[in-house]
């Protein structure tokens, strides 16, 4: 049986290790004893509480909470995990705008730790991705060509993507296009007028090539997108096509159901936006979205492939692991 070690003689390999920045060989040859025995006084300073380590600066991330989700959702292709936190020094206490306004930071600067030169990075406008256009700032300049992922759907200059697409480019020293067409068309026959267009193709054949996207998810008929639905007129049938075809959110103007399935509606087909299938082969497809009442939809976004990359704050966080990986409703 291995005696005792006596809390001085872990305590003078912690204070040798940590504080005067020694190697464990050199640890082991104070001690008079093997790098392999350091190893384990250093683990049993730290379980007897001998030392304690202290992270100074404050950090904006709940890493258990995100460890959590890795562990749970993982298997849904989600490379990366970003859960803002909503309560420390930057925030009162939790609320929906502070929710929101925590993840715009997070995603503001995951998009400048992220993007490269020469990439193209896609935005469909939506309020979460609104507000993370107005938090950010970048250190530097990243030569980022910024696009649309469909038409423009408001005259309204904080509802823009025009002015979002250009606003972005601004601040990251890029330049930017214009998706010149409405995101939706008074019929289908309109619409498919409109995609035949040179300048439509152009447009989306320039958020095809988006190496990076970032969106929004809304949960169906809410929010946002019951502000799209109002702005596309959509008219009571096609509201009710989408009721009895389950759709349960939204992400980038195309609804989906339980399973993340582009839905089969009539609206879609008067939209002039990239589709889900086009949405999924983008490289990089960057979530950002808040709130409890979101948890549904980011769930079945994630059952269909559709997430790479998701950004939330503590609350849907917390609710995705109690939605967990139940069938569907």
């Amino acid at each position: 049986m291995p005696q005792p070690v006596s809390p001085e003689r872990l305590a003078q390999a912690a204070f040798w290790y940590y504080v005067q920045d020694l190697g464990q060989a050199e640890v082991a040859r104070r001690l008079n004893t093997s790098r392999s025995n350091v190893s384990r006084l250093l683990r049993s300073a730290r379980e007897k509480g001998i030392i304690r380590f202290e992270i100074v600066h404050p950090i904006q991330r709940d890493l258990l909470l995100e460890e959590r989700l890795r562990a749970r959702f993982g298997q849904d292709g989600v490379d990366e995990f970003i859960v803002a936190a909503t309560s420390g020094e930057y925030f009162d206490a939790p609320s929906q705008e502070t929710g929101m306004l925590a993840v715009a930071r997070s995603a503001a600067d995951w998009l400048g730790s992220k993007l490269l030169d020469g990439q193209t990075l896609g935005l469909f406008w939506g309020s979460t991705v609104r507000t993370v256009v107005d938090v950010a700032r970048f250190e530097h300049r990243i030569d980022t060509h910024v696009v649309q992922l469909g038409g423009e759907w408001s005259d309204e200059p904080n509802r823009s993507g025009h002015n979002l697409v250009r606003d972005l480019a601004m601040k990251l020293g890029g330049r930017y296009t214009y998706f010149n067409a409405p995101a939706f068309a008074a019929t289908a026959a309109d619409a498919e007028a409109l995609l035949s267009e040179p300048q439509v193709a152009r447009s989306l054949d320039a958020a095809r090539s988006a190496d990076v996207c970032l969106v929004g998810v809304g949960a169906f008929p809410e929010g946002t997108t019951a502000l799209f639905i109002e702005r596309a007129h959509a008219t009571t049938a096609e509201i009710e096509e989408a009721e009895r075809a389950n759709v349960v959110g939204q992400l980038a103007g195309r609804f989906f159901d339980a399973e993340g399935r582009q839905a089969d509606i009539g609206l879609h087909r008067r939209l002039i936006s990239l589709d889900l299938t086009e949405v999924r082969g983008v490289t990089t497809v960057a979530v950002a979205a808040s709130g409890i009442g979101k948890a549904k939809a980011v769930r079945s976004a994630m059952r269909g492939k559709m997430v790479d990359v998701l950004i939330c704050d503590q609350a849907l966080a917390t609710a995705l692991l109690e939605v967990g990986d139940g069938a569907p409703t």
